[in-house]
């Protein structure tokens, strides 16, 4: 089985190059790596196509002709691949070299093909902290309860993993311009009846570091101070617009399931990232997002009927004062007790 290594690149050539030098480090025989560059302002072209000869494995190099987005270059990386299945890996994540690639193929052909998955990860910027957002290596289901359920699996895309086929059959440019180009897929894909399944072991390498100088983590664009402070959305009004257009694609949509879409986003997702951004001492950025978030300003809103209007706009004001309040220190106490208590009640 070939597997298809896909990255998506726009600058920051020096974390790819890193990544590309770990991913060697692998034993498994049979590997291409792809990258589809977005135009690149940096050394990105001229640094690949010097490595490709001497490279270990076969290496795919494509430079789009203008900028597309990250959506289309990202869909563009795993059109180019030849494997029969793609691993997605940002450019400045990279494999794990203690995971062995053969483990997911044995996975795979044990389990009869399944179209999607994903992996943990462990991020080397935070003390290799890992990301467990797989809790087994295991079949999760085939329906749109699965594919709600898992939604916020496929927020990061370093280590989703498509069949190709399947890739190829829902592949759509529909949501190109949101950054979720690949939360509307997996959740379409999920809800049509493909088969998810995750990986618990960290295959995967997030923010790999390159110098003490050189840092690459979202807290860095975050508002430190009140000069700063600006209205902002954490992309989290665009998870719900694609989560209901994938879960309407796929025929699946109700007012049930509309509901529990904003519900889950403003009692999870949003509160946690009001104290993410507090704990990257961002109060700023935290009331930017109270700001950005309120429900009004979300014109599927009027999707809801009035009861469930109502009961939305209470846990935004609820869950805003919650989450600004609550000690950092409070959360972190609790949070993978938190996280690991929602997937059980999802």
């Amino acid at each position: 089985m070939k597997l298809s290594l896909c990255i998506p690149q726009y600058n920051r050539i020096e974390f790819l190059l890193k990544g590309l030098a770990i991913i060697e480090q692998q034993s498994f025989p049979d590997i291409e790596v792809v990258i589809s560059d977005d135009c690149s302002t940096d050394s990105t072209e001229a640094d690949i196509t010097a490595l490709i000869p001497k490279y270990k494995y076969p290496l795919i190099y494509h430079r789009n002709a203008t900028n597309q987005g990250y959506d289309r270059n990202y869909r563009k990386c795993i059109e180019l691949s030849t494997g029969e299945y793609v691993i997605i890996l940002g450019n400045d994540d990279t494999i794990n070299p203690e995971y062995d690639l053969q483990n997911l193929v044995d996975f795979l052909d044990s389990n009869n093909y399944p179209e999607l998955g994903f992996a943990n990860f462990i991020e080397e910027a935070n003390d290799n902290f890992f990301v467990e957002r797989a809790q087994v290596t295991g079949m999760l289901g085939s329906d749109y309860q699965t594919a709600m359920r898992y939604y916020s699996c496929f927020s990061f895309v370093g280590g989703l993993i498509y069949r190709k086929d399947s890739f190829d059959r829902f592949n759509s440019d529909k949501h190109d311009g949101s950054i979720y180009a690949q939360m509307y897929m997996g959740c379409l894909m999920v809800a049509s009846g493909s088969r998810l399944f995750s990986v618990h072991e960290p295959m995967v390498i997030k923010d790999i570091v390159v110098s003490k100088s050189i840092r690459n983590t979202y807290a860095d664009t975050l508002a430190k101070n009140w000069k700063q402070y600006r209205v902002e959305t954490g992309g989290l009004i665009s998870v719900m617009h694609v989560l209901i257009d994938a879960f309407r694609d796929a025929g699946k949509l109700s007012q049930g399931l509309i509901y529990f879409i904003f519900k889950r986003i403003y009692t999870v997702t949003y509160p946690f990232w009001i104290i993410s951004y507090k704990e990257k001492g961002s109060f700023a950025a935290a009331w930017g997002l109270v700001s950005g978030l309120k429900p009004h300003k979300n014109h599927n809103l009027r999707l809801l009927n009035t009861w469930n209007r109502f009961k939305i706009r209470t846990y935004y004001l609820i869950f805003s004062i919650v989450a600004l309040m609550t000690p950092v220190f409070v959360f972190n106490a609790v949070k993978n007790r938190l996280y690991k208590s929602v997937k059980r009640r999802s």
